[in-house]
């Protein structure tokens, strides 16, 4: 397993990194187990009306996003390890409540909890393994993690299916708590990750507010956090739109989402990190972004094409399948433009604050996304996928000329780290 993931994923050989992928797989495994399950578990055991569910998870999903930048300051000023195990102990804390919801207070507390602690963990995470290894390590390290947080959803998601085959609350809960555990696992395993090197001293004022000041006069930098709310548009495109196209639009049978998805994952698992060769600044971006461009307008027209052949169903499913290539594709790339910008442009002193602006984009999006694509693939199917290939290639585009001779922050002499 060491040699496949070494010499076929492409495991970046840096000390620390064999500790790292097991934290990042068990993490993936328990919320891979989790995300099928809460609305049900909320809505048939706890038996909270749905319209609740959906108002108290929007308003811990706010208070996430709200808390993040919070969470950027605690980074720059402690570093980003305890502020990982600090976001791993209270997501555990969160889900082992889940378990003793009686009412939608309690639920909105136990929910708030967690989506702060993972909100806040996004950018922690991110700037724990960018100050694990060095530069260049760290779009191959993030595009390997990434891989292995597919197999560990997978895996996740299988064992939430064999557990939810007892058809009691017994299962539901053996979930939630598992979830729970591989919180506190994960937790363990970080605290044995040695990082040498200590977060840079500030070169201006240390107060929050003057932090956040500096960050927000990167205008370089708030602009491509904001166009990477568009670039997100392949995530939704692909959780909410594919599963609804194919349902409503395409003679293809439903059970062809589920293997459309499996091979979206053995994608991106065996593909993340070969497609990172060549890129570890910023300004190598721009083509990386164009490719992400031009892949998701390939799969809109193969989508799009699907719905046009009536009933001959092989036609169908080689236009999905062809179309899920081509937006696998765009993922790919749009991924390792976000990771390459957000890291490299931010400075080490401030990594942490402005690492928590970048991952306000994936907040918005998540609150923008769904609403958009269920919008125009109900009411406007003609035009649904190209209006979407549309947002995703301006926000691409857009981080492209942006992204064109960026000037990164210099870098302190590199401090190995080992596990």
């Amino acid at each position: 397993m060491r040699t496949f993931a070494r010499n076929w994923i492409g495991l970046p050989d840096v000390p620390g990194a064999r500790r790292w992928v097991w934290v990042a797989v068990i993490d993936a495994v328990g919320t891979g187990m989790r995300i099928p399950v809460t609305v049900i578990y909320l809505t048939v055991v706890v038996q909270l009306p749905a319209t609740l569910v959906g108002v108290g998870l929007g308003v811990a999903a706010l208070a996430g996003t709200v808390c993040a930048p919070a969470a950027g300051a605690l980074i720059d000023r402690f570093g980003p390890k305890p502020v990982v195990i600090a976001c791993f102990l209270a997501a555990a804390t969160g889900y082992f409540g889940y378990l003793a919801i009686v009412d939608w207070v309690s639920f909105l507390v136990v929910a708030v909890i967690a989506e702060i602690a993972e909100h806040s963990a996004r950018p922690a995470k991110q700037a724990l393994v960018a100050s694990m290894v060095t530069a260049e390590q760290r779009v191959p390290m993030m595009a390997f993690q990434r891989s292995v947080r597919n197999i560990g959803f997978g895996l996740g998601g299988l064992t939430s299916a064999a557990l939810l085959t007892l058809n009691t609350d017994a299962g539901y809960y053996a979930v939630l708590a598992g979830d729970a555990v591989s919180f506190l696992v994960a937790a363990a395993l970080v605290t044995g990750i040695h990082v040498a090197r200590k977060p840079a001293p500030p070169a201006k004022d240390t107060g929050a507010p003057a932090g956040f000041r500096e960050v927000l006069a990167d205008r370089r930098y708030v602009a491509l956090a904001v166009l990477n709310t568009l670039v997100m548009t392949h995530v939704t495109a692909l959780n909410v739109g594919v599963p609804l196209w194919v349902s409503q639009h395409t003679s293809a049978p439903p059970g062809l989402v589920g293997v459309l998805f499996a091979m979206n994952t053995a994608l991106v698992v065996l593909l993340q990190v070969r497609l990172t060769k060549g890129v570890s600044r910023a300004g190598q971006t721009p083509p990386v972004y164009v490719r992400a461009a031009a892949a998701f307008a390939l799969a809109a027209a193969g989508y799009w094409a699907a719905a046009l052949t009536g009933n001959t169903l092989a036609l169908v499913v080689v236009l999905l399948v062809v179309a899920v290539l081509a937006h696998t594709a765009a993922e790919l790339y749009g991924a390792v433009g976000e990771w390459t910008v957000s890291v490299n442009l931010a400075p080490e002193h401030l990594r942490g604050r402005y690492l928590s602006l970048f991952s306000i984009s994936f907040s918005a999006h998540q609150a923008i996304g769904p609403v958009l694509v269920i919008l125009l693939i109900t009411q406007a199917p003609d035009l649904a996928w190209f209006v979407l290939a549309a947002v995703l290639g301006a926000g691409c585009l857009a981080s492209a000329w942006l992204a064109r001779g960026a000037q990164e922050p210099a870098e302190p002499k590199e401090a190995n780290s080992t596990a």
